[in-house]
């Protein structure tokens, strides 16, 4: 009885204990897999099993009004393919978007920022290297967020 209660608190643990795991590509070309990505660094989140979810960058809200006070143009086979390309264009710019805030926020929120070595330790950055990074990524957030083409 008492190994059948250890299982099954050991089942429930498990689900609690579930966390983050972002997947990169380093200098070298290999991937790697923490629960913090380098800066600088583009990493994506991985799906694992039995998590609740990522947080994936929603498309963009169309607006229903501009679309309706617009004339209706005769249907071509092209407009299809235009108008598949122009949404995965609007994603990959919200993603782009998303990862650059969230560059932005970590590194204003972060007391002591590092960055991996060739060996793969940490070198923690000065603070005038933290203040260059800040200004770098304030600069991405507002080129990628803000450009329209």
């Amino acid at each position: 009885m008492k190994r059948v209660l250890l299982c099954a608190a050991l089942i429930a643990w498990s689900g609690l204990a579930s966390a983050v795991v972002y997947k990169w590509t380093d200098a070298q070309g290999k991937v790697q897999y923490g629960d913090m990505p380098p800066i600088g660094v583009h990493a994506e989140v991985v799906d694992l099993p039995g998590s609740r979810g990522s947080s994936r960058a929603a498309p963009a809200p169309t607006d229903a009004h501009s679309a309706a006070a617009q004339p209706a143009k005769p249907a071509t086979p092209d407009d299809g393919a235009k108008k598949a390309v122009d949404d995965d264009v609007a994603q990959t710019r919200n993603k782009q978007c998303a990862d650059a805030q969230d560059r932005y926020k970590k590194l204003i929120e972060g007391r002591k920022l590092y960055k991996a070595g060739a060996d793969g330790e940490r070198q923690y950055l000065s603070s005038e290297e933290i203040d260059a990074e800040r200004v770098n990524a304030k600069r991405d957030v507002d080129s990628i967020c803000n450009s329209t083409t």
